[in-house]
């Protein structure tokens, strides 16, 4: 098999592509990301739709507690166009050609009392020979995460932020394309994610779910902001000359703004795919979170393989992350 290498950094590098940890010495966790179809948190905390939804919103007990042994089954399952949850037909009805259900991604993390590092390794699926919805990216991935101030992300991480009324999903509303603040929060094409601490409130029951255009004051999002209230994004993406994200989720998704991510380093070697982050752990910029000693921060994160964009990706359940932690799910230890 032929092999290449693409790679993408953010910012100048000094020295050596491949930086600090030694990571034969770092423990890997296995994860799957699986393919969510359509299922919102809106659907995630609805009984006629998700068992579940009790245990979630009510005894707070996080997604992975559940679905530690079947995420690949679900995904598996929506990928195929058949039923989940308490649903009769698929959750998804334009499933793209060749989507596969899941797959199994090792992470290690890893830090120098400055700066946390986060490695991803898979192996890219067989291209489903789809249509290229983001012809400039073969692949992007994105971690989110908070400390504990957005409700619902110790449970279902990327959940969070993830609603009924985003582009895409069946509830969207094209509304959200000329609202007033539209262009300054990035609705081009629709609504994109957000959390419930910028919104009045949420319908979780009949139609339309969500609450896009139920957006708090500018100065209740900028308290929000302030109190820590948002999902730290850093992402990486594949395409020639593509810069890596540092943004975050409150009020929409921003592309920007942070100022804490060093640098992202992707190589694809034959169908495997290496990523590595490298970020500060004292927050940089607008949207960072401070990484501390003691604190587990609820994380999660999503792959966009083979040319995927928008809500066609793979997502992971919520997990922990930690420094020196034994009871974080990704333990960075100090090298």
């Amino acid at each position: 098999m032929k092999k290449f290498v693409v790679a993408a950094m953010c910012a100048a590098v000094v020295g050596p592509v491949w930086a600090a940890p030694d990571w034969s010495k770092v423990p890997a966790t296995k994860i799957p990301v699986f393919y969510p179809g359509q299922s919102s948190l809106e659907w995630v905390l609805t009984k006629k739709d998700h068992s579940a939804s009790n245990q979630i919103e009510v005894k707070k007990r996080a997604c992975i507690k559940c679905h530690d042994t079947d995420a690949t089954e679900i995904g598996d399952k929506i990928a195929a166009g058949k039923p989940v949850g308490n649903l009769r037909q698929p959750l998804d009805g334009v499933v793209p050609k060749g989507k596969v259900g899941s797959i199994p991604v090792s992470v290690q993390a890893a830090h120098d009392g400055k700066k946390v590092y986060l490695r991803f390794e898979w192996d890219a699926p067989k291209s489903g020979g789809d249509k290229k919805m983001d012809a400039k990216n073969n692949m992007k991935l994105t971690v989110m995460f908070d400390e504990n101030k957005v409700e619902f992300a110790d449970r279902g991480g990327c959940w969070a932020t993830c609603h009924e009324d985003l582009r895409g999903m069946p509830d969207a509303n094209d509304a959200a394309k000329t609202h007033e603040k539209s262009k300054a929060l990035g609705w081009g094409e629709g609504a994109t994610k957000y959390i419930k601490e910028s919104r009045t409130g949420l319908v979780l029951s009949g139609k339309p779910r969500g609450g896009w255009d139920k957006l708090k004051s500018d100065a209740e999002i900028e308290a929000a902001l302030k109190e820590g209230k948002f999902m730290d994004l850093i992402q990486f993406n594949s395409g020639k000359g593509a810069k890596a994200v540092d943004g975050y989720v409150l009020d929409a998704r921003h592309m920007g703004g942070g100022g804490s991510l060093v640098k992202a380093v992707g190589k694809k070697s034959g169908k495997h795919w290496t990523v590595v982050f490298e970020r500060t752990l004292a927050a940089g910029g607008k949207g960072d979170h401070t990484i501390e000693p003691g604190k587990l921060y609820n994380l999660g994160f999503a792959i966009h393989d083979d040319y995927a964009d928008g809500r066609f990706h793979h997502v992971s359940l919520g997990y922990t992350l930690g420094l020196d932690n034994a009871e974080a799910s990704f333990n960075a230890v100090k090298q």
